[in-house]
């Protein structure tokens, strides 16, 4: 009797999921990867450039104010024995000061930097958005993820390049805006 109860319920288990694999069969899934999609669009490539660009400078300012902080202590243990007390402290006091401005300024620079990429990345990614949702209504998707945290696909659900041209399409002669 309870053998037979467990054949019924497993049945019973068969017959109702009958409807959810047929369905599962028919969903349509797709993947995009967004690192990629930064990569390869001109947008992406655009914003690369530009935040290169922006870090070239602010690395160049930053190596500047260094090369002046060390030849300035260069010039203070150089000088520091024919110096009178007062006019010895009187530098270090500069040099401390130096110092610690150049330590705020990267911090400062560092916090910018990252801002301006943070704000710049999640306007494409706004974008990318708009046009996944907009791809996944036009073709059928049930689905459409982010490549990230994917352990596995097949190469036909990747929708990245599809993304990628409709992204350069989409803001051609917009900039990266």
């Amino acid at each position: 009797m309870r053998h037979a109860i467990s054949v019924y319920m497993v049945a019973l288990v068969f017959v109702l999921s009958v409807p959810v694999f047929s369905q599962a069969a028919e969903m349509k899934i797709g993947l995009i990867d967004f690192q990629e999609v930064v990569g390869k669009s001109q947008p992406g490539q655009k914003i690369e450039a530009e935040l290169k660009k922006e870090g070239e400078r602010m690395e160049g300012e930053l190596t500047k104010d260094k090369e002046e902080l060390t030849a300035l202590k260069e010039k203070l243990e150089r000088e520091a024995m024919v110096m009178s007390r007062e006019a010895r402290e009187e530098k270090e006091i500069e040099f401390r000061v130096k110092a610690r401005n150049l330590q705020e300024k990267e911090k400062r620079y560092r916090t910018e930097f990252l801002g301006k990429q943070r704000q710049e990345v999640d306007k494409l990614r706004g974008v990318v958005l708009e046009i996944a949702q907009d791809l996944g209504k036009k073709e059928g998707y049930t689905l459409v993820l982010s490549k990230v945290g994917v352990l596995y696909h097949d190469a036909s659900v990747d929708l990245t390049d599809k993304v990628v041209q409709l992204l350069n399409q989409r803001l051609a002669g917009k900039g990266a805006q």
